[in-house]
């Protein structure tokens, strides 16, 4: 990330505690950028833009430990004049000190635009325009809700291997290891770990019981509902977790195309099916708009999206994605969609998914698919959803929401196709 080079030099030789501390100052100061830089410009004589790149981030880095963090201001400021002096001079270093120690004492109170939208892109740290829409498309409440979302983490989850384990067990192996761990209210294989965990000390991950995966994500596998003995189609398949979670699902009996572009990445599809057990996973590297061969019973389109759903997990998207490349998002969503629909077979299943919280690649591009392919119906989402859900889903369409839903932002559509 942009901050790396000042934060490099002390994760070497730390303890993976302090490892995570200083990630999570690098993330936490790239996804509060905006507010920070307003902040600081209150306080500097020049444009933040004038400073060197090693001296502004490091500006950013010690107002957001002042702002966000309850780390000693002695300790954010003393670290900060010393990163100064290494990377500049006694001149920066004195100007570092002072500009810190003002944000310390008034940067709360630095004041925003009138305007209240313009406020919250501020106060949030969003661009303009993700505001703009949200906006547009929920009202100015859920829009601060969402804004205020994308900074808040979401507890860790992991899917159970059913194939090898039930949560049950797991549960128990996990309780014996001193690891507080929470049945999913989501989906029956899930769990949650409401504390926080460090993955790499659980039990099991060797011998394949678990897989870790978001909530939302394993909700897409299970609105899908593949049976044993189905060709069913993943499109979009890379890493795998649905792929996965799909394959256990139906017993590891049936086939499964998992369809991906990128090589490289369709290898973690094989590495995890192998991990978890799975046998019945089919490689296909080629993109989700070259027609399948053959028939299937089900499909996944996992369609490629802005990912304003996941701005935590992402933490500089929000300043990498431009406008223009969501708006040429649903041309390729509907190009995607209208193939896999020539694979499924009559009284067979598409779902839509996407991690974004834009009607324009969710809702629109479903109702402009359904509109052109009179063959299909909007499904039924109520028997896999949780009943404190059903009543958000629409047209067999649900958007689910952070702050909602306390699930990573997922839009997911259950289309059926009528029987000929």
């Amino acid at each position: 990330g942009a901050y790396a080079n000042l934060a490099l030099q002390a994760i070497t030789g730390q303890s993976p505690r302090d490892r995570a501390l200083i990630t999570e100052l690098v993330n936490g100061t790239t996804r509060r950028r905006r507010h920070l830089d307003h902040v600081l410009s209150a306080f500097l004589s020049k444009p933040l833009s004038a400073l060197t790149t090693p001296i502004r981030n490091n500006l950013r880095m010690g107002a957001y430990q002042l702002l966000y963090t309850g780390i000693a201001a002695h300790a954010a400021l003393d670290e900060a004049v010393k990163l100064a002096y290494r990377f500049g001079h006694p001149g920066v270093a004195k100007l570092t000190n002072a500009v810190l120690r003002r944000v310390q004492r008034e940067g709360q109170n630095v004041p925003l635009p009138e305007d209240p939208q313009a406020a919250l892109a501020i106060r949030e740290s969003l661009p303009d325009w993700i505001i703009d829409r949200w906006v547009a498309a929920y009202g100015l409440a859920t829009a601060t809700e969402l804004a205020r979302a994308s900074h808040q983490p979401l507890p860790v989850s992991l899917r159970t291997n059913t194939l090898k384990t039930t949560r049950e067990t797991l549960l128990a192996e996990f309780a014996a290891a001193g690891v507080t761990a929470v049945p999913s209210p989501v989906v029956p294989e899930g769990i949650r770990f409401p504390e926080g965990v460090a993955l790499g000390e659980l039990p099991g991950y060797n011998e394949g019981s678990w897989y870790v995966q978001g909530e939302a994500a394993m909700l897409t596998s299970r609105i899908v509902d593949p049976r044993p003995g189905e060709t069913v189609a993943d499109i979009g398949a890379a890493p795998g977790g649905k792929t996965t979670h799909m394959a256990a699902l139906m017993q590891d009996q049936g086939r499964i195309l998992a369809i991906d572009p990128h090589a490289g990445r369709l290898a973690l599809v094989a590495e995890n099916a192998e991990r978890l057990g799975e046998h019945i996973v089919t490689l296909c590297p080629q993109e989700g708009t070259v027609p399948l061969e053959s028939p299937v019973d089900r499909a996944l389109v996992d369609a490629p999206c802005s990912g304003l759903g996941v701005l935590y997990r992402k933490s500089d998207l929000r300043w990498r994605l431009k406008p223009e490349e969501a708006d040429a998002l649903p041309t390729e969503q509907e190009a995607i969609l209208a193939v896999a629909a020539q694979a499924v077979k009559p009284g067979g299943v598409l779902v839509y998914a996407t991690c974004t919280i834009l009607p324009a690649e969710n809702e629109r591009v479903v109702e402009r698919f359904l509109a052109s392919h009179p063959d299909f119906a909007p499904g039924d989402l109520a028997p896999h959803l949780p009943e404190s859900w059903r009543a958000d889903a629409r047209d067999g369409m649900i958007q689910l929401m952070p702050h909602r839903h306390g699930v990573e932002g997922f839009f997911i559509a259950r289309l059926e196709r009528r029987h000929a």
